[in-house]
């Protein structure tokens, strides 16, 4: 049941980002800038909470050069890439939309993963696979894209773009996986991640002229900006602790809670619309989603108890 319920929150938690970030949007705030305070806030948050922890969560971040290189890959990868090319395609998306293509990372996960020889092929995650990119398809092909807010003959293309956030967050998982740091926590990493692409995002928002005071007038900006670092920061705890309570089994479903979310949001904050074709290619996704997730999990629990019962 805990497990569940932290499922739920994370979901939700991340699922805000989203959400908070399309508002920023609205308020006419650049990309880089959303995602500076996304960074900074994220990271402050989890010092914060760290600083209050017992135990290997209490230690600051090793900046030696194999951290600093998995602070600025992993980070780019699994953060600062995906979330700006989120806030970039939510400006002519549906936030629905957003999250939902967010979700295929499993699936796109697997297709490197199986193209890289770096898993074995199962018939059904194949399928899973194949219904993802159907889904997809539906979604770029113009008759696809007759709703109120998709109903421009460019928004493929920012559906080809948005297809960048699954795929940077599948790279993430693979270089993540494969470089974590001996020794170091999820905590520390974390921190040393945001902090390292907060710094870098402080130095491109103030070459670029990001970086302007008359936004602190701007109430409803602030606010925002103070929801979406707060969001941000609450999410990476949580995932956390997900991770350290259900394993990456459980942490893997938290793509349809994104979605659920997202869909929901965007419906009942600016009332978003979807049409049948609309439907069917989500419902396609999402079930493809699904196919290749559930096989994975039964896998690494497979694995997991190979381990215990070798013990």
């Amino acid at each position: 049941m805990k497990a569940l319920l932290l499922l739920l929150l994370s979901g939700t938690l991340a699922a805000g980002v989203f959400v908070t970030g399309k508002q920023a949007g609205n308020e006419q705030l650049a990309p880089l800038y959303i995602l500076f305070w996304q960074m900074t806030g994220g990271a402050l948050v989890v010092l914060a909470v760290s600083r209050f922890s017992s135990g290997s969560s209490r230690r600051l971040p090793v900046w030696d050069r194999q951290h600093l290189q998995y602070y600025l890959v992993g980070g780019l990868l699994g953060i600062s890439l995906p979330y700006v090319l989120a806030f970039i395609v939510m400006r002519e998306l549906q936030v629905g939309t957003v999250g939902l293509l967010t979700a295929l990372s499993p699936v796109i996960t697997y297709g490197i993963a199986r193209v890289l020889n770096l898993e074995q092929g199962h018939p059904v995650k194949l399928i899973g696979l194949v219904l993802g990119l159907i889904g997809v398809t539906l979604l770029v092909m113009p008759n696809g894209l007759s709703e109120p807010g998709m109903a421009h003959d460019g928004d493929w293309l920012y559906i080809l773009l948005g297809l960048g956030i699954p795929a940077s967050l599948a790279a993430s998982n693979l270089y993540r996986s494969h470089y974590w740091p001996q020794g170091s926590n999820a905590t520390q990493l974390s921190i040393g991640m945001l902090s390292a692409q907060g710094l870098g995002l402080l130095l491109i928002n103030a070459a670029t002229g990001n970086f302007d005071t008359s936004l602190l007038a701007n109430r409803d900006a602030v606010l925002t900006l103070a929801l979406l670092s707060l969001f941000a920061g609450a999410s990476y705890l949580s995932t956390f602790y997900l991770l350290r309570e259900g394993g990456p089994v459980y942490l893997s479903q938290m793509g349809y809670v994104i979605s659920v979310v997202t869909l929901l949001a965007g419906i009942v904050l600016w009332s978003e619309s979807y049409d049948t074709n609309d439907m069917l290619s989500m419902g396609l996704i999402f079930v493809g989603v699904l196919m290749t997730t559930v096989i994975r999990s039964r896998e690494q629990s497979r694995q997991a108890a190979l381990v215990v019962s070798a013990q």
